[in-house]
């Protein structure tokens, strides 16, 4: 009885390699439309608290290096008011300098704040004239919105009279703000690096740790040799 070998097909290598450039290609170019795709938060309060009690509080995995300069997304507007009584909007207060930026929506944020604050005037002292803190306390809860004189107070308390002018206070939702911020956890303190245009250089959240306030550090003076960098001719 003659057995016949059963057929075996072996694939031409030129066409598995077309398929693997096609497939990255396409990966890519999906990659490529859901990064131009506007950012939305959309509050998911259970969601978020789970995220923040599995990560420690860490929602957000600080990098190493700035966000390239063509990267980097600018603060968009938001109105508000500081500790004085007196209106801004977030956008434009900048005014030149390399902002440290410190957001909260809760309590849990608010506590996360101070020992970046700290870790930033230990390593530029509290009177460079090139640089500035700004905290930026947002109030979303309706039922608190109501009272924002007593919200003012409160702030008050706990903060030294020094800073008054740059902390900032703003009531009810800003989704579009947020997204555009990725600040996608409310029960976290956020801590951003704005640079002297406006631009977010690097984010972090939660408490600080040792090696973030290091990170911070040397990626704080490289904005200011940036900005230092007199403009070509």
């Amino acid at each position: 009885m003659i057995r016949v070998a059963p057929l075996k097909y072996k694939a031409d290598k030129s066409v598995v390699e077309n398929w693997r450039v096609a497939m990255k290609t396409m990966d890519e170019m999906m990659q490529d439309i859901d990064a131009k795709k506007p950012k939305v938060y959309m509050p998911n309060k259970f969601k978020e608290m789970k995220e923040y009690n599995d990560t420690d509080g860490k929602v957000v995995v600080s990098k190493m290096e700035l966000t390239p300069v063509a990267q980097a997304p600018e603060v968009p507007s938001l109105k508000v008011q500081n500790l004085n009584g007196s209106d801004y909007d977030v956008k434009n207060l900048t005014g030149g300098k390399l902002t440290l930026l410190l957001t909260c929506f809760k309590n849990s944020g608010f506590d996360n704040l101070a020992g970046w604050r700290q870790a930033f005037e230990n390593a530029l002292g509290e009177d460079n004239s090139m640089v500035q803190i700004v905290q930026l306390n947002i109030i979303e809860e309706w039922y608190v919105r109501l009272f924002p004189g007593m919200i003012r107070k409160g702030l008050r308390t706990k903060v030294p009279e020094s800073q008054y002018g740059l902390t900032l206070v703003y009531y009810g939702e800003c989704n579009e703000f947020r997204a555009a911020m990725d600040m996608t956890n409310t029960f976290v303190g956020y801590v951003q690096l704005v640079d002297a245009k406006g631009r977010v250089r690097w984010t972090a959240a939660g408490n600080i740790t040792p090696e973030e306030s290091t990170v911070m550090t040397l990626l704080t003076s490289k904005i200011l040799a940036e900005i230092s960098q007199k403009p070509r001719k």
